[in-house]
């Protein structure tokens, strides 16, 4: 027992220290791990929050409190799964340290054991931040006290080894797919963003919960007695039902220790082989089609992001939105352009209302920033391009160029198509396109200097540099502070010039802003790219 508690902390350190910034000490290894949590936990209680306190409510005036506890355990555990499948293929089967650990004195299920137990301590943080959330705007609303609270952890914590064991499964599945179809990385970003859309409809769908559950009760009754079983239990332990906790203890425990038997019994093949099938093929000795050194390392840059699924929909589901909205605001012009006219009149007349547009389709294009983290992307092939005669600039210039072609089209798309069908004054829709395309390059280029900055060269997969690395955190918060700045300065200045005038005064700040770094990548950016390993 103590030489499997030893490997969980010793799992549970290396899940810190994976959040380290660059090749920093320990210590900031170690805060930036528990940052990372931090904001994982302040995730768990806003979003738990804001839709437990809303249900709560609604649930109570129709006489369904009892109905909270197992709507937002499957918003829980669905969430849980979604934050972590990708980071547990990583972590489970295709850890570096693998052959050192199965090297040691102790069993391969000790290994596989001490793996997942990591894995479910950082469910049980997110799912029981999450219900213990849940349940306290269940107890605002008079659905229970002391013991209420006490059946919650005990079903929070059984809840944690059934979402701990179908992710594993799941990331097994991933893994399997990834090493067996190396060509065909795109099916699987296309099924991770159908997951993904599907989770946030059935969150759009919850706001009319208090109708649909009214209406339909009889039937969620037969879905949480059937394949919904587990949280049916979980709303009759909360209750005080015994028996129902334990027969909960059993469909979660059972097949979850079932499953670490099963993966740690040929955890040292299925390591191997897919050890053996994962080889990278970022380079490959041959002819290039491309007519000099930018085209080569862009065209390079193009496939490693649409053929790598967590770096594509990290930094390109901003995109997929922009584009999404403007299909669909154009489909529903007519049904809503009275509306538009109304709020326009509300706001102070329709340039308003298009400065409040070009605020949130920029909020969308600031997280399309693939410079942050495309540095990192490198990992241990990166002595390849530094012993390469191939300039700083062109290599800093095709990076840039890849962020451009995701976020232009997506930002020209959206604010073209929607200023037309809308009407936008032609000067002020020139000025929200000139501003956006700006704020794309600063976004593009200013990323690329946080990833010098903050490096990741060694970590375990891309996961852990995509959505783990300070320089993936920095990159999304310094688009937030850019626009921040942007309506701090309109509150300060706007009133004394037309909208078009302060959009466009803005776009070139960018440009300037733009310039400047770009100046520093060629002179202090190429110092510090070559004192990378």
């Amino acid at each position: 027992m103590g030489k499997l508690w030893r490997l969980v902390c010793l799992n549970l350190r290396g899940m810190l220290n994976s959040l380290k910034m660059g090749s920093g000490k320990k210590k900031g290894a170690k805060v930036t791990g528990y940052g990372a949590l931090l904001l994982l936990g302040f995730l768990a209680v806003y979003i738990s929050g804001v839709y437990s306190f809303m249900f709560a409510s609604l649930l109570n005036e129709v006489g369904l409190i009892q109905y909270l506890t197992p709507m937002m355990a499957i918003l829980g555990c669905a969430l849980s799964l979604v934050l972590t499948i990708q980071a547990a293929s990583g972590f489970i089967f295709s850890g570096k340290d693998s052959d050192l650990m199965l090297s040691l004195p102790v069993s391969a299920f000790s290994v596989m054991l001490s793996r997942i137990t990591a894995l479910y301590i950082e469910n049980l943080f997110f799912i029981g931040l999450f219900m213990v959330t849940s349940g306290v705007a269940a107890m605002v609303q008079g659905a229970g006290g002391v013991g209420y609270m006490v059946g919650l952890l005990i079903c929070t914590l059984l809840l944690s080894f059934l979402t701990t064991m179908i992710t594993t499964v799941l990331s097994f599945g991933v893994s399997w797919l990834a090493a067996h179809f190396p060509h065909h990385k795109l099916f699987s970003t296309v099924l991770y963003f159908a997951m993904f859309i599907l989770i946030m409809v059935g969150a759009f769908q919850l706001n009319n919960v208090g109708t649909l559950l009214l209406a339909n009760r009889e039937a969620f009754d037969r879905v949480l007695g059937s394949w919904l079983l587990p949280f049916g239990l979980v709303m009759k332990g909360v209750s005080g039902d015994v028996g129902a906790i334990l027969l909960l203890a059993a469909i979660a425990v059972i097949p979850f220790l079932l499953i670490v038997w099963l993966f740690s019994s040929q955890y040292k093949k299925v390591l191997s082989a897919l050890a053996a099938r994962s080889v990278r093929n970022d380079y490959k000795l041959g002819n290039l089609r491309a007519s000099g050194q930018f085209q080569s390392l862009f065209r390079r840059e193009v496939k490693r992001y649409f053929g790598t699924t967590i770096y594509f929909f990290n930094t390109g589901f901003g995109a997929v939105v922009l584009i999404v909205a403007a299909v669909y605001g154009c489909l529903v012009h007519r049904q809503v352009a009275e509306y538009v006219e109304v709020f326009s009149q509300m706001v102070g007349g329709m340039d308003v209302l298009t400065a409040l547009a070009v605020l949130a389709i920029g909020f969308f294009s600031t997280t399309i920033c693939t410079t942050c983290v495309s540095i990192s992307l490198e990992g241990k092939t990166f002595w390849i391009l530094k012993e390469a005669p191939v300039p700083s600039k062109t290599y800093f210039a095709s990076k840039i160029a890849v962020n451009l072609l995701v976020a232009w089209p997506a930002l020209l798309i959206c604010a073209l198509s929607l200023g037309v069908v809308y009407g936008v004054n032609p000067v002020t829709l020139a000025a929200s396109v000139f501003v956006l395309l700006a704020l794309g390059l600063l976004v593009a280029v200013y990323g690329l200097a946080i990833n010098l900055f903050f490096p990741k060269m060694d970590a375990v997969n891309d996961t852990v540099v995509v959505k783990q690395s300070a320089s993936a955190l920095i990159g999304a918060l310094g688009g937030w502070l850019i626009l921040g700045i942007a309506v701090g300065g309109y509150f300060l200045f706007g009133k004394l010039m037309p909208v078009a005038g302060y959009m466009a005064i803005l776009g070139g700040l960018f440009l300037v802003l733009s310039g400047a770094i770009w100046g520093w990548l060629l002179k202090g950016g190429t110092r510090k790219l070559q004192q990378l390993d």
